[in-house]
């Protein structure tokens, strides 16, 4: 009688019905609000194996069957391990877990469990680690004790590496980080991995990296090696946990710091230990389903064995969702089979489908390229062909470097009296600017030893400067002026083409040291920079007429596109250079005089110039865009603040360069040659500038080039070097000719 009436629901049958429905909707909410958006139960596991000092060649189907299954089944590429100082496993690993270059300082790497005992501090590390930090640990596993050397340290560095990113990220987006295994031999710890797996306050959430996970044994030469089966335990453990699991392999680097053994017994060892870690591996691939989840193998540092011969290249496998058969690639690198270190961790974070956050990663995703080729036999040929440029590069630059200040120094003797090496200095100048063509292909030529390399250089270089001089019946200045012809043609032809060519060159560069992958490098840009513009200025020398000044201002604008472009040379600092230099260049053929106004109009079309690029290059989706749009990138980003670490960075590495690399030798000798040349021989310049009004134009053009180059490149000595031989060359070659026929000087 209280509900209802005789009619049915009298008042409290609409309130049951609202309320109903405001308990319905309430739970609808809730469900919305409590529920993520990307729910983790849809996102599977990702593993990153460790195995420091794993070289490409140990890597094969009888010693390493799970490892062949993986490469065969998944992604294979080479990694650079460029750091913020060496390619050793603490720089390394911390340059990998922040995905940025960094480096770790006095102590190194400090990681231990929280409750780990510290015999040498009195205290568990997880008292240390609140009393250095004033950080509470809270439930965290493991903590970096040492977290505030390497973080006041690294703050003062031109860069804005994050120590711990790819923890921090994840932390964020509440995804869990567990770390298993160790490097220790005995009382000598190495926790490296710990710096992949932390986040920006040195904490990681699960796991063990203690005593328990080493063990001691008596049947090997190596008295310390990986408890695997301990390992084993706790992946099962801490699995159902955890979404990102780093396991530290690390026996391979133990052998390096193990006792030295014969030959054949460190290869029957190194062999075993090969096995156990394949074993270990497959273990893991059969925990894992290659449609959900994600596997990549890592190798933060090159072996001892193959630095020796200059290959620091490391393997990467990448193995599950999104990674079919075939050669990795980023978008940092845009090169096949090689990825950058600093890749690994935006990886991890886009199989998460997340970002970097932090906005400090300098990393790409890493991608494959679908092969249907022996993938693993491409990559140990990459790797091999790239050492070998490696171990060229200091004999043959060397080489050249005191072949260019001997004939310098030759040629100033001649002008100043010994006319009797006129006959060999002439040729040798000839050559000085042969060498860089004939290093461009050199190298695409197979060959078993090093030395043969450097046989084959000198034949190529004589028989090119014979040819060149038959072919101008031993005119200099022509066959000096055909040689910078044939340069500018094979540069621009290979830049073209995919500078299959300059990536092969020892005045190339060192995809292994991770500071250029693609473009034209500083070297050959330099190189092209100063051919142009010496080839422009021949050219107008003999065709005088007001109407070929547009075709070489076109004939410029290609070369600046071909420097610049982020599909070609993209190279950042040729793109203000070589503008800079062609329009100086331009205006002095035009014979305008150098004023106010005309500075203003060159600064003009090189910022006009620059915006343009950078701009293209930005606007570009992120995958394609080169170091050029993600510098400006983040610049928007940081601002000011971000665009002064990008310059000071370059800064710092061009004041380091001119007191360490050779070519100052080289520049320094050039200054002092252009120096005497002013005053000697007495009236050869002023009689060079109206014999060849236009080259000595040309000449302005290329010290702008040089000195532009010198001042905004971060290896700006380089660049100005190379510009600068084509101007104290053709110099040399015209003021010794004067001085073999003084009566044409007019006094």
């Amino acid at each position: 009688m209280i509900f209802f009436n005789r009619e049915g629901p009298a008042t409290l049958g609409p309130l049951w019905i609202k309320y109903s429905l405001i308990l319905l909707l309430s739970m609808v909410l809730l469900m919305i609000y409590t529920q993520p958006a990307c729910s983790k139960e849809d996102t599977g596991k990702a593993y990153l194996l460790v195995i420091d000092k794993l070289s490409i060649y140990d890597i094969d189907p009888d010693g390493t069957p799970e490892l062949h299954r993986l490469v065969n089944e998944g992604g294979l590429g080479l990694a650079s391990s460029r750091t913020l100082r060496g390619r050793n496993t603490l720089d390394t690993s911390l340059t990998i877990g922040a995905g940025n270059i960094g480096r770790v300082y006095g102590k190194g790497i400090l990681a231990f469990n929280q409750d780990e005992y510290l015999d040498d501090r009195g205290q568990t590390a997880g008292d240390l680690y609140r009393n250095l930090t004033g950080i509470e640990p809270g439930q965290a596993s493991c903590v970096l004790v040492n977290l505030p050397e390497i973080h006041n340290n690294i703050t003062s560095e031109s860069v804005t590496t994050l120590p711990g990113a790819l923890g921090e990220v994840l932390k964020q987006n509440g995804y869990t980080v567990c770390l298993l295994g160790n490097g220790d031999a005995g009382n000598n710890k190495n926790r490296a991995a710990a710096v992949i797996a932390m986040d920006a306050k040195g904490q990681i959430p699960l796991g063990d990296i203690g005593p328990e996970t080493v063990q001691s044994s008596t049947k090997s030469f190596l008295s310390w090696e990986t408890n695997y089966s301990y390992l084993l335990e706790q992946v099962e453990h801490f699995e159902p946990l955890a979404d990102l699991l780093v396991i530290d392999l690390a026996d391979l680097r133990r052998l390096e710091t193990a006792d030295s053994a014969f030959p054949d017994i460190a290869l029957q060892e190194k062999q075993r230990r090969l096995k156990m870690i394949d074993a270990f591996v497959g273990y893991i691939v059969e925990r894992l389903d290659s449609s959900h989840d994600l596997l990549m193998v890592v190798s933060p540092s090159p072996a001892s064995e193959q630095t020796k011969i200059r290959n620091n290249f490391t393997p990467v496998i990448a193995w599950g969702k999104g990674f079919t058969t075939g050669g990795l690639t980023s978008a940092a690198t845009q090169r096949e089979l090689v990825v950058a270190n600093t890749d690994i961790a935006p990886t991890i974070l886009q199989f998460f489908g997340l970002a970097d956050d932090t906005g400090t990663m300098i990393g790409r995703p890493i991608q494959v390229d679908t092969s249907d080729s022996s993938v693993l036999t491409e990559a140990q040929q990459l790797s091999i062909q790239t050492s070998t440029v490696n171990r060229l590069r200091v004999p043959l630059i060397k080489g050249y470097v005191f072949f260019q200040i001997i004939t310098i120094i030759l040629a100033l003797m001649a002008l100043f009296g010994m006319r009797a090496l006129v006959p060999v200095v002439k040729p040798a100048l000839v050559a000085l600017v042969t060498v860089p063509l004939v290093y461009l292909p050199l190298n695409t030529v197979p060959l078993s030893s090093d030395w043969l390399y450097i046989i084959l250089a000198v034949i190529f270089t004589l028989l090119v400067t014979i040819l060149v001089m038959i072919s101008t019946r031993f005119n200099t200045y022509k066959a000096f002026a055909l040689i910078v012809a044939l340069t500018v043609v094979a540069l621009t032809a290979d830049q073209i083409t995919g500078s299959h060519l300059i990536q092969n060159s020892v005045l190339g560069y060192d995809p292994m040291a991770g500071a250029r992958y693609y473009g034209i490098g500083n070297e050959y840009m330099g190189i092209l920079l100063g051919s142009s513009i010496v080839l422009a200025g021949a050219f107008y020398q003999k065709y005088p007429h007001g109407g070929w000044l547009p075709v070489i201002a076109l004939f410029f604008v290609f070369q600046s596109v071909i420097i610049g472009s982020p599909q070609l040379g993209a190279n950042s600092d040729g793109m203000i250079t070589a503008p800079a230099a062609f329009l100086v260049t331009l205006l002095m053929l035009k014979n305008l005089r150098i004023s106010p106004q005309t500075v203003l109009l060159v600064l003009a079309g090189v910022i006009a110039v620059t915006v343009g690029f950078t701009v293209y290059d930005m606007t570009r989706p992120v995958e394609l865009q080169t170091h050029i749009g993600r510098a400006a990138n983040q610049i928007l980003l940081g601002g000011w603040g971000e665009a002064w670490t990008i310059i000071t960075r370059k800064l710092a590495m061009n004041i380091k360069l001119i007191g360490s690399t050779i070519w100052s030798w080289v520049f320094m000798v050039i200054l002092l040659a252009l120096a005497l040349l002013v005053y000697h021989p007495v009236g050869a310049m002023k009689q060079l500038r109206q014999d060849k009004p236009y080259i000595v134009k040309a000449f302005g053009g290329i010290i702008t080039g040089a000195l532009v180059g010198l001042v905004i490149n971060d290896s700006g000595i380089v660049a100005a070097s190379t510009t600068s031989i084509y101007l104290v060359v053709p110099l040399l070659l015209l003021m010794l000719h004067y001085e073999m026929q003084p009566s044409k000087i007019k006094q």
